[in-house]
Formats: C-alpha cells, sequence, structure tokens
C-alpha cells in the first residue's frame, strides 16, 4: 500500500495492471490496444468483485427468506401464546421470545395477553426485578395467579403484595400454602374481585386459616365465580359467591353446611366431595338433624374423592344425601385424590350404609346414569349389581378390581345378567399391593366370557381398556401368559375393530415391544 502524501492515510491500494503490458507491446499490439485490454480487463475484475459482495450480502440475509418472517403478526401470536409457560422464567416462554430478534421482542412484549399467568413459587419468588417487568408487562388485563409458597408477614415480598392489591384483576386464583399464609395473603386485598372466575385453594397443615369474614365478604361476595376448588379448607372457612357456580370441589365433614351450599348453589352442575374427618366433639355435639327435601335440578355429575385421610372412620356419605333430590345427575364417581399413594387408600372404601344411601338417592331422583366410575374396588353385590340394575342408560364405566371382587365384578357384567345393555366403553383397571396376586389374571377366564358376551349385536363394546400396575410388589408376576391364555384373543378382537388396548404398568401389550413380548412370551 501508498501512503497519501497529504493525510499519512494507508489504506490506498497501488494500482497493479490486470494485463502485461510489456509481453504485449512485444508480441506486436499498439499501446491504445494495450491500454484497452488492461481497462476492460480491470472492468471485468470490478464487476466480479461487486457481483461477489451482493452474494455475500444476499447469503447474509437468507434468514429473512425465512417461512417464519412472512407470517402475519395474528399468527405468529398465536404460537407464542400456545408455547408460553404458565411460570415466570428469565429462560423460557414468553421472555426467552424477545432474544431471538428484534422482531420477537417487539411482538411478545407489545401483547399484554401473552404475560397475564403469574405463577410465583419458591424458585422463582427472589427475582423480584424479573418478576415486576415481567408483571407491568401484562397491562391492566385481567391476570391468571397462583402463588404456591409459604408466607408470613415477614416473607411476603413486594411483589406477591401488589399482586393481591390487584384483586381486582384476578380472573382465576389458585393458592396452595399454610392456614397462617392464607389468612395473611387474603387480609391484604382491599379490592373485591369482581372478574374472578375460577378459584383453588389449598390449605395445609393442621389447623384451618384464622379468617376475616368481613374480608372476605368483601374479596368474593360479588365475584362471578363459576369454579371452585378448596383442598383442605372447608365451605363454611372460605365463604364465596356461589349464584354463578358450575363447578365446585368441597372438602366437608358438616352435613348442614352441604346442605346450606346445595341451597345456595342452584345452577351447580358438577360436585366434588372429599369427605373431611371432623373436629373432636363435632358429632357428639350435633343432634341428629332433618333437612326440607330438595330438588335440584341441574346437579349432573357427583364424585367422592377418598385419600388417605378419610378412608377409614369418616362418614363418606353425609346425611344430607337422604333429603335431596338430584334428577339430571348423568354421571357418578368414587375417585382416589390424585396426590395420594394408592396403596394407602385400598385398604379402607365405603360401608354398606353409605352403599344404600346412594342407592336409595340415585333411586328417588329417578335419574339416567350414563357414566360411572370407581377407581377402588366396590362391593359387588351391596353396590355395583343394584346400581347396574338402576342404571339402564349406562353406556361408559370405569372399575378398579382386586382378587376379592374380580369374579363377581366379570360375572355382573356379563350380558347374560342383563344389565348395562347399552354398555358401549369399559374400562377395568388393577394395581397389585405387596403380593402378586392379581384377580385380573386369575380370574381371565371370566374377563373373557364377559368380554365375548357383549362382542356382538346392539350391545357390542366399542372400547375395551384393561390395565395392571405391578410396580408395588417385589416378586415378579406369573407371566409370560400361556399359549391357550384367553388374553391371546384380544388380538383378534382388535383385528375386528374393537379399540382394545390392555397395559401392563402403562405400556400396552397388544403393540410389538418389550411390554408384549414380557406379557406374551
Amino acid at each position: 500500500m501508498d501512503i497519501c502524501p497529504k493525510c499519512a492515510f494507508s489504506a490506498i491500494c497501488s494500482y497493479v495492471p490486470s494485463v502485461d503490458a510489456t509481453e504485449l507491446l512485444q508480441s506486436g499490439f499498439s499501446p491504445l490496444d494495450v491500454c484497452q485490454a488492461s481497462i476492460m480487463d480491470d472492468i471485468s475484475n470490478l464487476e466480479q468483485d461487486r457481483r461477489d459482495k451482493l452474494l455475500k450480502d444476499l447469503s447474509s440475509c437468507k434468514a429473512l427468506l425465512a417461512p417464519i418472517r412472512r407470517l402475519p403478526r395474528e399468527t405468529l401470536l398465536e404460537i407464542f401464546s400456545l408455547a408460553s409457560s404458565d411460570i415466570p422464567d428469565p429462560f423460557d416462554f414468553p421472555w426467552s421470545l424477545g432474544q431471538v430478534c428484534s422482531t420477537w421482542r417487539s411482538i411478545s412484549r407489545s401483547c399484554p395477553s401473552l404475560w397475564t399467568r403469574i405463577h410465583i413459587s419458591e424458585s422463582n419468588s427472589d427475582c423480584t426485578t424479573f418478576l415486576k417487568k415481567y408483571i407491568s408487562l401484562s397491562r391492566d388485563l385481567p391476570i391468571h395467579l397462583s402463588i404456591e409458597i409459604d408466607l408470613d408477614e415477614e416473607t411476603i415480598s413486594d411483589v406477591v403484595t401488589d399482586l393481591v392489591l390487584q384483586s381486582e384483576r384476578w380472573a382465576s386464583l389458585e393458592l396452595n400454602m399454610s392456614g397462617q399464609g392464607l389468612s395473611e395473603l387474603l387480609s391484604l386485598a382491599s379490592s373485591p374481585a369482581i372478574k374472578l372466575t375460577s378459584l383453588r385453594i389449598c390449605a395445609f397443615g393442621v389447623f384451618q386459616p384464622e379468617i376475616n369474614y368481613a374480608v372476605l365478604d368483601n374479596l368474593f361476595s360479588s365475584s362471578p365465580i363459576r369454579e371452585a376448588q378448596l383442598e383442605r379448607i372447608t365451605f363454611s372457612n372460605m365463604p364465596i359467591n356461589m349464584t354463578e357456580l358450575l363447578k365446585f370441589h368441597m372438602y366437608s365433614y358438616d352435613p348442614a353446611e352441604l346442605h346450606s351450599m346445595l341451597h345456595r348453589a342452584q345452577h351447580l352442575t358438577e360436585l366434588a366431595i372429599t369427605p373431611a374427618p371432623p373436629p373432636r366433639g363435632f358429632a357428639a355435639n350435633i343432634p341428629l338433624l332433618t333437612y326440607p327435601h330438595m330438588h335440584h335440578t341441574s346437579l349432573q355429575r357427583l364424585s367422592f374423592v377418598v385419600n388417605v385421610e378419610n378412608t377409614r372412620g369418616v362418614n363418606k356419605v353425609p346425611q344430607t344425601f337422604d333429603y335431596v333430590s338430584l334428577p339430571a345427575l348423568q354421571q357418578f364417581d368414587i375417585l382416589v385424590q390424585e396426590d395420594q399413594p394408592l396403596f394407602g387408600v385400598l385398604t379402607g372404601g365405603f360401608e354398606l350404609v353409605e352403599y344404600s344411601r346412594l342407592l336409595d338417592l340415585f333411586h328417588r331422583s329417578e335419574c339416567s346414569l350414563t357414566m360411572l366410575t370407581f377407581s377402588i374396588p366396590i362391593s359387588v353385590e351391596a353396590f355395583l349389581v343394584p346400581i347396574l340394575t338402576q342404571s339402564p342408560a349406562l353406556q361408559k364405566l370405569e372399575i378398579f378390581v382386586n382378587p376379592r371382587v374380580a369374579r363377581d365384578t366379570f360375572k355382573a357384567l356379563d350380558l347374560e345378567q342383563g344389565a348395562a345393555r347399552h354398555l358401549k366403553e369399559l374400562r377395568i383397571k388393577e394395581a397389585l399391593i405387596r403380593r402378586p396376586q392379581s384377580g385380573l389374571l386369575e380370574e381371565v377366564h371370566g374377563l373373557h366370557a364377559m368380554v365375548l358376551s357383549r362382542s356382538y349385536g346392539d350391545s357390542r363394546l366399542e372400547t375395551l381398556h384393561v390395565s395392571l400396575n405391578s410396580l408395588w410388589i417385589m416378586q415378579r408376576l406369573a407371566i409370560p401368559v400361556a399359549q391357550d391364555s384367553p388374553f391371546r384373543d384380544l388380538f383378534m378382537m382388535k383385528e375386528k375393530g374393537l379399540n382394545v388396548k390392555f397395559l401392563l404398568d402403562g405400556e400396552d401389550c397388544l403393540i410389538d415391544g418389550a411390554a408384549r413380548v414380557g406379557f406374551f412370551g
């Protein structure tokens, strides 16, 4: 490079002719020809350099031609919404969308609906600066707030306080904390939750929260709540507006409380009850009560939820149901609480008087049950046979068996018994506890005969799912099954169009794989 004599700038490249002038002159070309050849060659080189630079620039912009770059803003926002997490996290969507490019950052942060799901837990409660920015992006839209952290007066952060003070923005609220933390938190709310449609509260610990009824009345009395779930906190300790309530999961030990709730929730369509052990002295202090008869015309689904706490010594079906009719009832369930160990629940069950109370309820209501779910073994003689007889329109049945009830269950479901002639979907489950004895394996001939009886005509089953869980036993099951086992007919039934599955510890044995080899050999 030459140096400019005026500014000493050294970025000027010295001229190097693109042709060998001496060689051309010696070959007989005139100086004009030599000059023209040199200029034309320089022009060609300049054009090639320019073309190469343009191609390089275009190559660097190929990302701009990607199909996702051509998506409308509305489509991108829909994708962002589906991909976004409910838990504010600087390494997860929607926040990390802003790290892709400036366009995505502009689009995502200009859409407040992406930032309305706010979950506060131990993992993010200390990220106050980030949370404040995250919450600010939701602007004034209704928020879906979830708090899963134990609180007291000293640990309630400014972020949580600000969210509670904005109770008029709550669209849904989920709280999972101790009774004391719950009391402290709700006492901060000053505005009615006028947009709240979904409420879930779980209080852990041995004590019910100390409730300020004036605060709760101001907070929830005008809320248009349509779904509510109270876990380990009674309805009387958490009074809510029930005029628009459609689905309610309550924790209750008091028949009078249940009767009052049914009277107030006239639009209720689904009710789940987790029976609670009463406080000491409760039963002794309450005389046998009678209630005015109630004709509840909207309830379509009734469920009882069993857990380790109410397995034994707890009245699971309150006497309230002696004074209630539910003519619209279509679905009845006995369920196991999701977070409970199954082996701790299966040791208990319903008493004969409770079965009788339920059967009287169904008979009095003249309801038409179409779906039944039993997640624990039930008495075949005292309950299954009578309820099948009372439910001619039954279409879906999910039932739990064990070696004690399997034979009688399969016999009761055999079409020759004349019950549930319109049954289309049957799900049978079994979980082995400690010992490897299985009702499904030991009574396979009864199961096979029952399924065959429902394999043709108008009473033909459409779906059969059989599930066996052996995770809680130390010994191996007696598998593979024999070559002449009726279980092998399930393959033929599947080929004939029956939607059939046989699950062993969650794996379908009717599909090629380790589960199939392990069960059938």
